[in-house]
């Protein structure tokens, strides 16, 4: 390692140590990729995709007592069982259809190292960061500075960006976001889901929770989203746009519009304990904690759910599920009905392999935007009426082919599966709320101050999607997505550990580029 290299990560880590206590861990599996969205669209199929990580009893409608029921979670630490989402990246091939992109998440939690001085999340606390339809910048806005994307160089220097880099990335594209830590006190949600909560004084990852409004001074949640970009590299002659071919799920090519959910699901005490406690490992690596009994942590076990949702939003689509058009840089995007909306399905199973043993059937019928059925709504096809609204791939797909023929040689881990033994909530529950809304404007809070981006972790880039080859069917695309996401777990921690080897400590590899 080369001497200023070596000094900077030390510089770095002092000051971490003598400022906060932090502590970080990468996702042991995704658990859906779903348009379910029970912040923003509770009860109902949400408007784009979210890749979703955390407990295993995520539903439209759910709150912290029914998640702390979880049978599973995908994060390490069994207590936590809160949720995290972000929207779903997607390729974009010059005939207009989408492939989906692994991603594989890296939670931070970062506080004082003052007992007393950090409030745990309470119970049916819940928030976003980010506005989905932002396609400009303002670099005066902290809610934005929250937002950066770094081009991944494992082998030598990864770039920090404010919009997804229009350049190859040889180690994939890392997506970071920082959540508010600074908190009203009172209520658990707000109707935008931003205006309870406020960002640091001088930043989203610096400064002191000095506003009076927003005395609480949170835990600060900073989450990393590692895509797997770079399996996509040898086929940008065949994209949409070559210099930038990737688009989020609700049609952002700019990067702009990233966002991320948190619901808080700890167990209860646990998260008080944590921010009292867990101060003990300078890199950030749980274990201590864990040895001292503070939270369970294993790593490398599987947690999934059945579908809630009747459509395919994985492999090659012809269109963005909910039909969600791209808008460029400065474009004005809004929040689409799509012409058909899926049925949900019921009951959802936890699994702990590769694949469930039992489904849910569909709950009635797709619905159109007149609320007609799609059997009442003449001449309507479920399957593609507004664009391949629920996103079965049709006659008119392309095909999409394996980016790599690796082989998945893992033993498959016997599956568990059952329905969660209580029912999920009828609707998001209201705690604190003066008022309550079944969905949110997607503006901007402006009731935070600070500035900043966030800092780096370990953990990488998921495995390969799929490859595209114009003008065939889209035979087996499904088959080999089933497998995707185990790839992208077994891809994240063989990066992981390469990273840990490369700079020399077990969890801590930050960079400039991550501040």
């Amino acid at each position: 390692m080369a001497p200023n290299i070596l000094s900077k990560l030390l510089l770095v880590a002092a000051v971490l140590s003598s400022a906060n206590a932090y502590f970080l861990f990468a996702m042991n599996d995704i658990i859906t990729t779903e348009r379910i969205d029970p912040i923003v669209s509770p009860g109902k199929v949400s408007g784009h995709v979210h890749t979703i990580a955390g407990g295993s009893n995520f539903r439209v409608s759910t709150n912290t007592s029914y998640l702390q029921q979880s049978e599973c979670t995908s994060s390490p630490i069994t207590e936590d069982k809160s949720i995290y989402w972000a929207p779903t990246l997607y390729f974009q091939w010059n005939n207009g259809s989408f492939t989906s992109v692994s991603g594989s998440p890296v939670i931070y939690y970062l506080f004082s190292d003052t007992p007393g001085v950090t409030t745990p999340f309470p119970d049916d606390f819940r928030m976003l960061s980010g506005t989905p339809t932002l396609r400009s910048y303002n670099a005066s806005d902290y809610a934005q500075q929250a937002v950066t994307f770094l081009c991944l160089d494992f082998s030598g220097t990864s770039t920090k960006f404010n919009t997804l880099p229009a350049q190859e990335c040889p180690s994939g594209i890392r997506a970071q976001i920082n959540f508010p830590s600074c908190w009203d006190g009172v209520n658990t949600d707000s109707v935008d889901h931003k205006s309870h909560v406020a960002f640091l004084s001088t930043g989203p990852d610096s400064g002191t929770c000095s506003d009076p409004n927003f005395p609480k001074t949170l835990p600060r949640v900073f989450m990393e989203m590692y895509l797997d970009t770079a399996s996509f590299d040898a086929y940008r002659d065949q994209a949409m746009n070559p210099s930038q071919p990737f688009v989020y799920s609700m049609g952002d090519p700019t990067g702009y519009g990233y966002h991320a959910d948190f619901m808080m699901g700890w167990e209860a005490g646990v998260l008080q304990n944590v921010v009292d406690k867990c101060n003990c490992n300078e890199f950030g690596d749980p274990t201590c904690c864990s040895q001292a009994g503070i939270f369970t942590f294993t790593q490398g076990g599987s947690c999934r759910i059945t579908k809630g949702v009747n459509e395919t939003t994985t492999g090659t689509l012809d269109a963005l599920p909910g039909n969600n058009p791209v808008v460029p840089l400065n474009g004005v995007a809004q929040n689409l009905v799509a012409a058909v909306t899926p049925a949900l399905i019921s009951p959802v199973y936890a699994y702990t392999g590769d694949s469930p043993t039992q489904t849910g059937q569909p709950v009635g019928q797709p619905v159109t935007a007149s609320g007609a059925t799609t059997t009442e709504a003449a001449g309507s096809n479920p399957t593609s009426a507004g664009g391949a609204t629920i996103a079965t791939t049709t006659a008119g797909a392309t095909t999409a082919k394996a980016a790599t023929t690796a082989k998945v040689t893992s033993t498959k881990a016997t599956a568990t599966k059952k329905a969660a033994g209580t029912a999920a909530p009828a609707s998001t529950p209201t705690s604190g709320l003066g008022s309550s809304s079944g969905s949110s404007s997607s503006s901007d809070s402006s009731s935070g101050s600070g500035s900043g981006s966030g800092s780096g972790a370990a953990s990488s880039s998921s495995s390969s999607s799929s490859n595209h080859s114009s003008g065939s069917n889209n035979t087996g695309t499904c088959h080999k997505k089933r497998h995707s996401d185990k790839r992208a777990v077994r891809h994240a921690r063989s990066i992981h550990e390469s990273s840990r080897r490369r700079f020399a400590s077990p969890y801590h590899h930050f960079t400039d580029n991550d501040f």
